[in-house]
């Protein structure tokens, strides 16, 4: 915090003793302990409270976009669906083949034993 150094602080002690007296030098480092301790408990408590306060702006924060997310999704406009070209209905599935439909076309069917690029060509 201070950059004292030991030399300096005997100096300062020495000009404290002479400056007090022997008789109350004990009392004014107790007074003076008291007074460190209190202040440094005070700004460790201001330093926590600032840190806290802090942390709750940035949740906010969050919490205000995540909101805004949210209200932006809903109020979104959902697009109109478009007429999409005519998907023939998928085969019945009524027990009757697609393989002879293949077959009737001219192409062999292949057969379930057949490696997988002869069947896919």
């Amino acid at each position: 915090m201070f950059d004292f150094s030991f030399g300096e602080l005997v100096v300062l002690a020495v000009i404290a003793l002479l400056v007090v007296g022997p008789d109350k030098m004990p009392e004014m480092a107790r007074t003076a302990g008291r007074w460190y301790g209190v202040l440094r408990r005070t700004l460790t408590g201001v330093r926590a409270e600032v840190e806290q306060q802090l942390l709750l702006d940035d949740l906010r924060r969050e919490a205000d976009k995540l909101r805004n997310l949210a209200n932006e999704d809903l109020l979104a406009p959902t697009p109109a669906p478009q007429p999409s070209e005519e998907i023939p209905p998928p085969p019945s599935t009524s027990g009757e083949s697609a393989l002879p439909a293949i077959q009737s076309e001219g192409m062999a069917a292949p057969s379930a034993t057949a490696p997988v690029e002869e069947r896919l060509h």
